[in-house]
């Protein structure tokens, strides 16, 4: 039975709750349904409006279809076409079960994770994971001979389809609890001395490999970098647009910090001989990230140095998807050479002697572009 978001309450308690976006449907899908019905109670399949599928891979399906299909399905009970996040949708079933496959252990958004704790909803991991709807993409594609692998317009449309379905993140998402609570993963917290930690070497190859005189950082977040290369007697600016970020922020740098969008300039073209933009990209919308590439090549008069996470299997120079399980921001993975294709345009050129240098962990998420003078 397909049911509406208004149906959900008469629910509460009484199904387990699958969920996902199942385009395309497969074997380990059927399997985790099976699996779901075994705890003993009907089971409510949510799934994932056509916006949040076109984030990983075109839409194969949309729906309204997935939905019928899924439907029809022995171990599924009720279907429901969500259209808004599964947090919502878990308020208001307050299902017994909230069943995910085992992957998701210890990677579930912590706002889902506190909808269950909060209704009394058991939370059941599933060794059920056999393949993904976009690896199974992912391997046809690449699959195909050359001269059969591009059909160029649909790419594109899909692309298109693709960007203009993102919505930016707020920036009161950037809260102080954002920075410094301890959902972080691995401690990841921002304050100076982890920090320190996990900066390592980073800091000192900054002044060594660059030789700045002049730096800004774009989206510095509460400006520890900029504190770590201070002590290194290398001063840098800051920008940011979490409205949160000055009350962070050391002392030391807190007035050298810019609270504002990083897709739009705010200092002089060729003020800084190097602009730094760590993670950054990832909680961009694809055309934030064309406009902040601007903005950091006009402010650089040499020297770009980016880090960010790259999709892992794309199928296309117009690739990218999402990375919610880390970080519900984290909204844009790009292809890395389309990243690169966007320098390039700017008027930079790709230094990988310097990359070299600076993925020192080797990351493979460093890129290092250097200003052409143009004759």
């Amino acid at each position: 039975m397909i049911v509406s978001t208004s149906d959900l309450h008469r629910l509460r308690g009484k199904v387990a709750m699958v969920d996902g976006g199942f385009d395309p449907l497969h074997a380990g899908h059927v399997e985790y349904f099976a699996e779901a019905a075994r705890l003993g109670l009907p089971v409510l399949c949510n799934l994932s409006s056509d916006e949040w599928v076109s984030r990983k891979h075109p839409v194969l399906l949309p729906q309204e279809q997935r939905a019928r299909v899924i439907d029809a399905l022995r171990d599924i009970a009720y279907t429901h076409a969500s259209s808004g996040t599964t947090a919502e949708v878990l308020r208001e079933l307050r299902p017994r079960y909230y069943v995910k496959g085992s992957d998701w252990r210890d990677r579930l958004p912590e706002e889902e994770v506190a909808v269950c704790e909060e209704f009394g909803t058991e939370i059941v991991y599933l060794d059920t994971v056999r393949d993904s709807s976009t690896a199974i993409i992912n391997r046809y594609v690449t699959a195909k001979p050359r001269n059969e692998m591009h059909d160029f317009e649909s790419e594109v449309q899909a692309f298109e389809d693709a960007v203009f379905a993102q919505q930016p993140v707020a920036a009161a998402h950037y809260d102080d609890e954002y920075f410094v609570s301890d959902w972080r993963e691995g401690g990841n917290k921002y304050d100076i001395e982890t920090r320190r930690e996990i900066e390592g070497r980073n800091p000192a190859l900054i002044k060594e490999v660059f030789e700045p005189q002049r730096v800004l950082d774009m989206g510095c977040g509460p400006g520890v970098l900029m504190y770590l290369l201070a002590e290194l007697g290398v001063e840098a600016d800051g920008i940011d647009f979490s409205p949160e970020i000055k009350a962070l922020a050391p002392p030391e740098v807190r007035e050298r910090i810019i609270v504002g969008e990083v897709t739009a300039p705010h200092v002089p073209d060729d003020t800084y001989d190097l602009v730094i933009c760590r993670e950054v990209m990832e909680h961009l919308t694809v055309v934030q990230v064309r406009q902040t590439v601007a903005t950091i090549c006009g402010a650089s008069s040499r020297f770009v140095y980016l880090t960010t996470r790259f999709h892992p299997e794309p199928a296309s120079l117009l690739s990218f998807t999402t990375q919610f399980d880390v970080d519900p921001s984290h909204i844009t993975l790009l292809n890395k050479e389309f990243l690169r294709c966007l320098f390039v345009l700017e008027g930079f050129k790709r230094r990988p002697d310097l990359e070299e240098r600076m993925d020192w962990g080797d990351k493979r998420r460093v890129l290092v572009y250097e200003k052409q003078r143009q004759a």
